[in-house]
């Protein structure tokens, strides 16, 4: 498959929404555009997204505000809990990995058992050994589900959900982990009340922690001794782990929490980790370590949303790959597309149809024109020819008008394009235990939608969620009938008033 030559990376936090635009061109990645707003008031809180309608609106303000049209995205991960961690395979798990990365999962009780959306990618050991390693990133479906179907029906398509670390990761490897093989490199990145720990040892990512921080904290003096004392708890484990390779140390501080300070204590951060090297860099200045740092935009880019675009373009290898999209949302977008597709086939039929019944007409009126040419001998030797073949353009003539007429029924007066919205409004709409088995549409503001769900609660769920399309004035439910079958399935037609 064909990389895109653009993408949108779209980095949601607590406080703000941050927006880039890059294109791959023959000379690597630029920024197109870039763009910063706010996120509603409670719409985002401790984390995770509590309004996901508000935040569905607010993105389509922001990307109409700024020019910003439909483009492959990928969206940052906002959901807690969230499990990341680096998990060795045994031997056991050979050939049967997904199934072995869900069980584990299981274990953890801060995640739903049943509702936990899962992605993992192998990664290579930073030791010479031939133990297999995995990346694994969990979180709630439910809440994963719910924000991207909001987004869907604000017309943003989402194609990629990734956790912050893995975004920061690729927009940086080529500048700050590539080729740095005689030291450990430490990141820590706070960011809505959430610190979170990965080290690369020789480019090889070898440890990731989070934990939910007290907001409280960072208004204390305690603050630079509580950092001091988790960055060091960390090295203390490799150093007492592998004396023996143990390496220079190199540790990075970002955050977007003005109320830190931490550029003023630097020196006392410094002096607590002793001979470890460190960095402090805010989240708004990250994006100097990105390919896009010699923008000549005004506004800064943040490099999460520069690392989201870059899993959609040609950009250099990472070795963090991750996508939390839900598989119910995907096959979603792929029966839309089908859908749409169905509707271009329909209309180059109708454009081919009319090109043919305009080419029989033209040339029964030419046979016409010579036949007046022909001498009468010439007339009376062709008659019957002539008649046979007018004969039979008139059948393929009326043959041709008569499906002219069945598309044209199907399609109506409204305009071919106008079906895209409306389409991907009613897949987006549709609940993860409805499907769709039929649609018909007897004039040019009613569809009728056929299928069945495991419940009635489904169905009613659907009615409510089409209510809220943009581009369905009403639904009404105008049928419901237990099939009668061991699966206790439900049978349902919804008739939808489309707006004009």
């Amino acid at each position: 498959m064909l990389k895109p030559k653009t993408a949108l990376g779209i980095d949601i936090s607590d406080g703000k929404i941050h927006l880039a635009l890059l294109k791959q061109g023959k000379d690597g990645i630029s920024l197109v555009k870039t763009a910063v707003g706010a996120v509603p008031d409670k719409a985002v809180q401790n984390a995770n997204i509590e309004d996901p309608v508000l935040v569905g609106k607010a993105l389509k303000k922001l990307k109409a505000k700024n020019g910003i049209s439909a483009h492959r995205t990928a969206v940052s991960l906002v959901a807690e809990p969230v499990l990341m961690q680096v998990l060795e395979l045994p031997q056991a798990a050979e050939g049967n990995i997904g199934r072995f990365v869900r069980n584990e999962v299981k274990n953890y009780a801060m995640l739903p058992l049943e509702n936990a959306a899962v992605d993992f990618c192998g990664i290579k050991s930073s030791m010479r050994s031939a133990n297999r390693r995995v990346f694994i990133v969990a979180a709630d479906r439910r809440r994963l589900t719910d924000a991207v179907r909001a987004m869907l029906r604000a017309r943003v398509n989402i194609d990629a959900v990734e956790p912050a670390l893995a975004a920061y990761v690729r927009s940086c490897y080529e500048k700050k982990i590539a080729m740095k093989f005689d030291r450990n490199l430490l990141f820590a990145i706070v960011r809505d009340d959430v610190l979170t720990f990965f080290l690369f040892r020789n480019q090889t990512l070898d440890f990731v922690r989070t934990k939910r921080l007290d907001a409280a904290l960072f208004d204390s003096d305690k603050c630079c001794q509580w950092l001091t004392e988790e960055i060091n708890a960390v090295i203390q484990f490799y150093e007492l782990e592998a004396p023996e390779i143990c390496q220079k140390w190199e540790v990075t501080i970002l955050t977007n929490m003005s109320s830190l300070s931490l550029k003023e204590k630097a020196e006392s951060l410094q002096a607590g980790v002793g001979r470890a090297e460190l960095k402090i860099v805010s989240l708004e200045d990250a994006y100097l370590d990105t390919p896009v740092a010699d923008t000549a935009l005004a506004d800064k880019p943040s490099a999460i949303a520069v690392g989201l675009a870059m899993k959609l373009l040609d950009s250099p290898g990472s070795p963090v790959n991750i996508n939390l999209l839900p598989a119910n949302v995907t096959e979603a977008k792929y029966t839309t597309k089908q859908a749409l597709l169905t509707i271009n086939v329909a209309a180059a039929v109708f454009v081919l149809m009319t090109i043919g019944a305009v080419f029989f007409s033209v040339k029964a009126k030419q046979v016409n024109r010579n036949s007046q040419a022909q001498t009468p001998v010439q007339l009376v030797q062709k008659a019957r020819t002539l008649v046979n073949e007018r004969v039979r353009l008139d059948r393929k003539i009326q043959a041709l008008s008569e499906n002219l007429t069945n598309i044209d029924n199907i399609v109506g007066d409204r305009p071919v394009l106008k079906w895209a919205p409306v389409l991907d409004e009613i897949a987006g709409a549709a609940p993860r235990n409805v499907q769709l088995t039929g649609t018909s549409c007897d004039d040019n503001s009613n569809m009728l939608l056929q299928g069945q769900a495991i419940s009635y609660e489904d169905v009613y769920l659907f009615v409510d969620m089409l209510n809220n399309c943009k581009h369905i004035e009403s639904a009404l439910l105008t049928g419901t009938k237990n099939a009668g079958t061991s699966a206790a399935l439900v049978h349902y037609s919804i008739n939808c008033s489309l707006t004009e």
